[in-house]
């Protein structure tokens, strides 16, 4: 090794008394595009923070937009809060039209079909009857034909009574009805009241029976007083059992 290496690592001699080493160089400043950038990003923040608030205070506005591109959103709003417009109006309606979307659309048109046809039928039993055998008399004849007409437009009465009546309850009592094993019976005797046998219509009116027993007192109450009482204990002696 050299002088020269040698002399390289020793260390520097301490400065003279009353010297002092010169204060670091002061940072360099910022560049211009970065403090633009920061500046540019906060005012896009404030642009989006304003657009939010425009568009949740005009959600109405955009809503009827949505619905004017696509009607289908209007549908099926609608179909799920139907029976809330219903009741905000008053037209509450009975079981079977607050839950139309669980029967179809057309049920009650077709009810109304079918008891139609129903009645048709009964009346061209009367020359069949004749064939088979006559009654002793006309008016004994008429009454016969009378009474059983009578007794199916009663019972379809008796289920319109019961209908409108179920439909007029608190929403829980309808969830419940409609998960019960009840609610089967109900939606077959429902399509066509006058088509049941007379069995059927002692295990309706039975199930009807038990299920109104379930209801508030102030809905039996009311119940009671009103004239589809008398048909519903016209039904029970005929059906009671």
């Amino acid at each position: 090794m050299g002088d020269n290496d040698e002399l390289d690592d020793l260390p520097l001699p301490p400065l003279p008394p009353g010297i002092s080493m010169p204060p670091p160089p002061p940072p360099p400043p910022l560049a211009e595009s970065s403090i633009e950038d920061d500046e540019d990003h906060d005012d896009t923040e404030e642009n989006v923070d304003t657009i939010d608030d425009s568009l949740s205070s005009d959600f109405k506005s955009q809503w009827e937009s949505r619905k004017a591109n696509d009607p289908t959103l209007s549908d099926s709003k609608d179909s799920m809060y139907g029976h809330i417009d219903r009741i905000a109006t008053g037209e509450v309606g009975t079981l079977l039209d607050r839950f139309s979307d669980r029967f179809g659309s057309e049920l009650d048109r077709e009810i109304i079909v079918l008891r139609k046809k129903q009645q048709q039928e009964i009346r061209a039993v009367k020359p069949t009857v004749e064939l088979i055998s006559a009654p002793e008399s006309d008016d004994e004849y008429e009454e016969e034909v009378s009474d059983a007409i009578g007794s199916s437009d009663e019972f379809s009465q008796f289920f319109d009574v019961v209908n409108n009546l179920l439909g007029d309850m608190p929403e829980d009592f309808i969830q419940r009805f409609l998960a019960s094993d009840s609610f089967k019976l109900f939606e077959s005797v429902g399509a066509n009241p006058d088509a049941a046998d007379e069995d059927t219509r002692a295990e309706f009116f039975s199930m009807i029976n038990a299920e109104l027993g379930e209801l508030p007192e102030d809905k039996i109450n009311k119940f009671v007083e009103s004239p589809g009482f008398e048909l519903f204990t016209k039904m029970g002696e005929l059906y009671g059992g």
